[in-house]
């Protein structure tokens, strides 16, 4: 997985989302949820990388709700070098996009690529949820 990781998300190997595509999108064709959510990356990452990794696996097969977007526009240090202290030490890095999505009294799946501390998942899950979702499950393609 970590060489998975290594050449499409950080090597932008846009090709290798076909790799996963089809268990994520059946993995979240099988969750009772009203809507899905990815997890965003900063403007700076997504003009840098050219795509989002989450939404490169759901692009063929599922219409993921936009719904979140990065406070900060770049990142100083990425996640991916951070450790789990600094990682357990982020404040809340998402807002919801305006206008706001429809997320009221929804069962939300919340989609991401990696869970390392939870700690992504719980800021957006906790933002969701103060926001009108009935109840937010996460799903992952590594942890």
């Amino acid at each position: 997985m970590q060489a998975y990781f290594q050449q499409y998300k950080f090597a932008g190997d846009y090709r290798l989302r076909r790799v996963f595509a089809e268990s994520m999108q059946t993995a979240v064709a099988q969750q009772a949820a009203d809507c899905v959510v990815v997890i965003p990356v900063t403007p700076a990452t997504l003009t840098t990388r050219g795509f989002n990794q989450v939404s490169g696996w759901l692009a063929d097969g599922t219409n993921p709700l936009c719904g979140l977007q990065t406070v900060a526009r770049t990142k100083a240090v990425p996640q991916s070098k951070k450790t789990r202290a600094q990682r357990l030490l982020l404040t809340q890095p998402f807002a919801l996009t305006r206008p706001a999505p429809r997320i009221y009294q929804q069962h939300v799946l919340l989609v991401d690529d990696i869970y390392t501390t939870g700690r992504t998942i719980r800021h957006a899950a906790s933002l969701l949820l103060e926001n009108g979702a009935k109840s937010v499950t996460g799903l992952t393609l590594a942890r």
